[in-house]
């Protein structure tokens, strides 16, 4: 039996004046399936995470999170996002941004994983810190353990490895792995190459299309990203 889609997304269009970022885009996240989303600067990658976490419209189409609409609040209470831009506040520690994330999603039993999440990807030390003091690469850190301190089905990174040391690259593989092995549907958009060696899945874009949509392909990924 094939496993549940968590996300679907069919036939969505979206233009901005007369440019057309997305269209008739179509594709399906199952639960445990790891998918990299992958294409060209200007291929529409972030448009469409933003249109499924809700944070863009679209004209034509539908997306669907377990059958919810994108952007409607059952839909947001099992998705969990990391966008390419981290916003953190600059008044609150990082170990309380994770219980931010954790307790504003009904989570109360959060600080192991919170601990656990930091000591993973090298944090603990600065727990107590507030992000103003951060790099970019540490403020990174912060946003992808606060996506996965959180209660999700369906996880969604964009550009998770910008700014990360080869530990946190490491830990992050790791995550998404465990993540996908307790049936997580996860989506990644990425110009990484290193994810393609755990992606089930591989949707390529160019020009606002999916122009492919299969099996993980170096070759295909070298045609399209270069």
């Amino acid at each position: 039996m094939a496993a549940r889609a968590v996300l679907e997304v069919k036939k969505v269009s979206k233009a901005y004046d007369k440019n057309v970022v997305l269209e008739n885009v179509s594709l399906a996240v199952r639960e445990g399936e790891i998918t990299a989303l992958v294409g060209p600067n200007g291929s529409g990658k972030t448009t469409l995470v933003r249109a499924v976490t809700g944070l863009a419209n679209y004209e034509s189409g539908e997306i669907s999170i377990l059958g919810a609409r994108a952007g409607s609040d059952d839909a947001r209470s099992v998705t969990s996002v990391c966008l390419d831009n981290p916003v953190l506040y600059d008044d609150i520690s990082a170990l309380e941004h994770l219980e931010f994330s954790a307790r504003i999603n009904g989570l109360s039993d959060w600080e192991a994983r919170a601990k656990e999440l930091l000591s993973l990807f090298g944090l603990l030390d600065r727990q107590d810190d507030l992000p103003g003091s951060f790099s970019r690469g540490l403020r990174q850190k912060v946003a992808i353990s606060m996506a996965l301190v959180r209660p999700h089905k369906l996880l969604i990174f964009d550009e998770p490895f910008v700014g990360l040391d080869q530990r946190g690259k490491a830990a992050l593989i790791d995550q998404v792995k465990e993540e996908a092995r307790h049936k997580v549907a996860v989506l990644v958009a990425t110009h990484s190459e290193e994810f393609l060696s755990i992606a089930s899945t591989m949707v390529g874009m160019a020009e606002g299309k999916v122009v492919y949509h299969g099996a993980p392909s170096k070759e295909q990924y070298n045609k399209l990203v270069g």
